[in-house]
């Protein structure tokens, strides 16, 4: 059977290294380069603290599972699970976070100002109350990415653009390519590839130069939230809640940011190395869009990072003939397109 993947960030990658070990004769195509995408533009959080459906809460749940089996299994590159700490919200809408992640059986232990203030004694003015997430991590899109396909003996053309797709062929900057099988997984640029309804949403990641071991976990604060990847870089971004860039100059905002961060690590010389302004690939109802669409098969999906092993795995299964019930509720055929 012979596939191609438009797409190879960190959910095309997978796609493509599930279908290459399940014996598919696999083709990635990448108008950029391996990852570069929104994998590599990405915060990195693993998690499964903010689903909309149960359902949903399911998949991203079973997805921190294959995750971290895939990182053992391949010893992926810039992986770690350290857990989150999580108080973005405060007053009611915390304690309504609260008790949803604890009404759903999620791993969360309440932790106060002492409890944070032993596991992370750098960080300034610990919250009275944050939620600890206890199998959450983080990971860098790009890396990962790159580490799948080269596990995998599927074949990468980089440089490709593909500007329409059919059931059973692209077009290609390279011409016509065709397979029996067609998985589209190009994030942001689903919409204009196979009418997917989105909403993606810019957001700005900056990277600081590397400095000694200070964060262990990923901090959620209500205004800034960090992580400290494992070549050292303190990795930051707006809040999920905020107002984002907005008008002002990305060069403004980057300064604003470094300053909130600033203030939780105050002990610790921080410079930024990288600032990187990325696109989010968010489906209208912000749950992910997977299945057939006109005879091709579509993977698009906010978060990526969380969900893209274990869907990679999903959709090799059902390219495969094997439906996966715990997609149903995922499928193109509730928007009318």
């Amino acid at each position: 059977m012979q596939v191609i993947v438009v797409g190879a960030g960190i959910v095309g990658a997978s796609c493509a290294y599930h279908l290459a070990k399940a014996g598919a004769d696999v083709t990635v195509l990448e108008a950029g380069s391996i990852g570069t995408g929104a994998s590599a533009k990405s915060f990195g959080w693993i998690n499964a603290s903010f689903a909309e459906t149960p359902e949903y809460y399911a998949l991203r749940r079973a997805a921190i599972d294959r995750f971290s089996e895939l990182s053992s299994a391949l010893c992926l590159p810039r992986v770690s699970w350290k857990g989150a700490l999580w108080w973005e919200d405060e007053g009611e809408a915390f304690e309504a976070q609260w008790a949803e992640v604890n009404a759903r059986g999620y791993e969360v232990d309440l932790i106060d100002a002492a409890g944070f203030a032993a596991l992370e004694p750098a960080v300034a003015n610990p919250p009275a109350a944050c939620i600890l997430g206890k199998v959450e991590g983080a990971a860098d899109g790009a890396a990962v990415a790159r580490a799948l396909l080269a596990a995998c003996d599927a074949r990468v053309l980089v440089g490709c653009e593909v500007t329409s797709v059919s059931a059973r062929s692209v077009q290609t900057s390279h011409g016509v390519l065709t397979a029996d099988h067609i998985v589209v997984a190009v994030g942001a640029k689903s919409g204009d590839l196979l009418g997917l309804p989105m909403d993606n949403q810019a957001g700005l990641i900056l990277h600081t130069k590397p400095v000694a071991p200070v964060v262990g976990h990923i901090i959620m604060s209500p205004d800034v939230h960090f992580r400290q990847d494992p070549a050292g870089q303190i990795v930051m971004g707006e809040i999920f809640s905020g107002g984002g860039l907005g008008d002002r100059e990305i060069n403004e905002f980057a300064g604003e940011m470094l300053g909130r961060l600033r203030k939780r690590l105050p002990r610790v010389a921080l410079d930024i190395e990288n600032v990187m302004l990325g696109v989010r690939p968010v489906p209208k109802d912000g749950l992910p869009i997977v299945g057939w669409v006109d005879g091709v098969y579509a993977a698009t999906m906010h978060s990526g990072i969380t969900l893209g092993p274990l869907m990679g795995q999903l959709v090799a299964a059902e390219i495969l003939g094997e439906q996966q019930a715990i997609l149903a509720p995922f499928r193109p055929t509730r928007f009318d397109i």
